[in-house]
């Protein structure tokens, strides 16, 4: 499930499973593969961490450097 709602909590909604992902891109930029790794206890299936990535990539949070390789987290000027 996307969103929390009456039967889904947050943390088992794949907007709550997005933070595990956000918190390790944070630190630095990161294979696909090696972010799974590093978040697959988070989630039931892969087609979840796909879906957070889709969702994440949507709203401009993250971006895929496929020259690289990587996944890196978008920052944003502070106002």
């Amino acid at each position: 499930m996307i969103v929390p709602n009456k039967v889904t909590s947050f943390n088992e909604s794949i907007i709550g499973k997005m933070t595990c992902i956000l918190t390790i891109l944070k630190e630095k930029d990161i294979s696909i593969a090696e972010l799974y790794r590093r978040t697959q206890q988070y989630f039931e299936e892969i087609d979840e961490f796909i879906l957070s990535l889709d969702v994440l990539y949507i709203l401009y949070t993250i971006e895929v450097d496929f020259d690289k390789g990587v996944v890196k987290y978008v920052k944003r000027d502070q106002k």
